[in-house]
């Protein structure tokens, strides 16, 4: 192991918009601060001063480098001035969290370098097309592009793949031949214990948090509001942001849902501690367990999600209430937990006992050792 450790971090967004979502995590890029430096490459023109997002980087030294905003097309000619900056970094490890255009700027440092790369994978590209050829078809066109010429590269490229959700696991087989490993999104455990709730709000409360697009489906809970005693907070942004509050005027749920477009990381468990059950109707197809799911659950809410897809339920078989991604069915079940406390009570009990196996120092002690693996192979 070298005796200052470097890791070059390709992330898949400029490091403002976490922090701007209230995303900033401790230690989220240096898992038991085993870094003595953590360089970012943001693919954007101006990114937050490190010392706001130091957090990430734990003890290490945090510095991002901003090298403009570089699209899919216009990788290769770009490609020398990417590499080398990485040289002048000189990293022992490069990690990104795409297969995409972030990826394949990782992927090609990694191999002209000779330096381990670790991708993780946050969700199943292959369904993703799928999803965008009927909702968005120039993005469609761009993925079916990086399906055949960047995605293959970066996952054979890669030294260690990990994914977050096992409906991910076709789709790096096909690519790469083995079978990724399955790390989950991590959650601060502690965070979520003995926390007060957030004051003046409804009562009873159904909480709903993710970003406002098509596939987490926000669409389907707020219709189901019409059958339901009770007030849906949606936490979260996004491109759906104006339609969903046409919708919420439309069909005259003004009164029984509230959009908050941000709060602060560590001002969510309050909100979660506030609500009496949790509701996503996101794509199971797409992923598998979100993160505000895991989090719903450390703060022993029940959680209403859709049926996954078979075989990959990740485990959630005795602690989820499993709905069709339509608004009678959530609301049915919505109202079930609403009017049985005993019933949300005793899945309180098992959904907290679940969620201490994605607390951060079980995923971040694995993580650790990976990239352990990965400095002892330079």
């Amino acid at each position: 192991m070298p005796l200052r450790s470097k890791l070059c971090i390709f992330p898949n967004d400029p490091i403002i918009a976490y922090y701007n979502k209230g995303e900033i995590k401790e230690r989220y890029y240096n898992p038991k601060d085993i870094f003595d430096e953590i360089h970012i490459i943001s693919f954007s023109e101006k990114d937050i001063e490190e010392s706001k997002v130091q957090a990430i980087g734990a003890k290490a030294l945090l510095k991002i480098h901003t090298v403009g905003k570089i699209n899919i097309n216009e990788r290769s000619k770009n490609l020398q001035r990417i590499l080398d900056l990485a040289r002048t970094i000189n990293p022992d490890v490069i990690r990104t969290y795409n297969p995409l255009v972030e990826g394949w700027f990782a992927a090609k440092c990694s191999q002209e370098l000779r330096i381990p790369l670790f991708v993780s994978l946050h969700i199943q590209y292959d369904i993703l097309r799928k999803l965008y050829k009927k909702t968005n078809f120039k993005r469609y066109l761009a993925l079916k592009y990086s399906e055949k010429f960047v995605e293959p590269f970066v996952l054979r490229t890669a030294n260690k793949i990990t994914i977050v959700y096992r409906i991910i696991e076709p789709y790096v087989i096909k690519n790469k031949g083995i079978r990724p490993e399955l790390l989950y999104n991590k959650i601060d455990m502690e965070q979520f214990s003995n926390v007060e709730p957030a004051p003046n709000l409804p009562k009873p409360l159904i909480i709903s948090v993710g970003r406002l697009i098509e596939q987490k489906n926000h669409k389907c809970i707020i219709e189901a509001m019409n059958d339901i005693n009770g007030h849906l907070l949606i936490i979260g942004d996004g491109e759906l942001y104006d339609s969903l509050k046409n919708l919420i005027k439309d069909s005259s749920t003004e009164d029984k849902v509230t959009i908050i477009k941000s709060v602060p990381n560590k001002e969510m468990p309050r909100y979660y501690k506030a609500a009496e059950v949790f509701a996503l109707a996101y794509d199971p197809t797409l992923e598998g367990m979100p993160i505000p799911v895991i989090e719903a659950m450390a703060c022993g809410l029940p959680v209403v999600i859709p049926f996954p897809k078979k075989e990959y339920s990740d485990g959630l078989e005795d602690i989820a209430i499993f709905s069709e991604r339509h608004p009678s069915s959530f609301g049915k079940n919505i109202n079930t937990l609403l009017n049985n406390t005993p019933l949300r009570n005793d899945i309180s009990k098992r959904s907290l006992a679940k969620a201490k196996e994605f607390d951060s120092s079980v995923i971040e002690k694995r993580e650790a050792e990976i990239y352990f693996e990965l400095l002892n192979k330079r």
